[in-house]
């Protein structure tokens, strides 16, 4: 991928990120309830902000050598992970978060970067 094309897929990706994590949501609002809703976009959110803030260390590093490229990948690889763990640790602090639709969210806004990775290979 040429990286003037970099942001604007990272732009594309957490934009259908944010949008499954509200159709996943309303889903589970629509199918079972409250809870396994506000569950499904706890697990979402704990998907995709770490993505948007991975996506923000990518379009800092446009226009840089491909070294200091790599070494913001690993950097921001690394925080999104923490980022990620730490989501996971203050959501299941709080009340009545159901572990599957938790985890359904999460794992719907992930598979997202995944079919783009397909699609990108195709």
């Amino acid at each position: 991928m040429e990286a003037e094309h970099v942001v604007p897929a990272v732009m594309r990706i957490l934009r259908t990120q944010a949008g499954v994590v509200v159709f996943v949501s309303a889903l589970m609002l629509a199918l079972f309830g409250w809870l396994e809703a506000r569950s499904a976009f706890l697990g979402g959110l704990a998907g995709f902000l770490p993505n948007a803030y991975f996506g923000y260390w990518v379009a800092r590093s446009k226009g840089e050598g491909a070294q200091k490229i790599v070494r913001t990948f690993y950097a921001g690889e690394s925080v999104k992970i923490i980022i990620t763990a730490a989501l996971f640790f203050l959501i299941l602090q709080l009340p009545d978060i159901l572990f599957m639709p938790l985890f359904a969210g999460f794992v719907s806004v992930i598979m997202v970067f995944w079919f783009a990775l397909l699609m990108r290979s195709t």
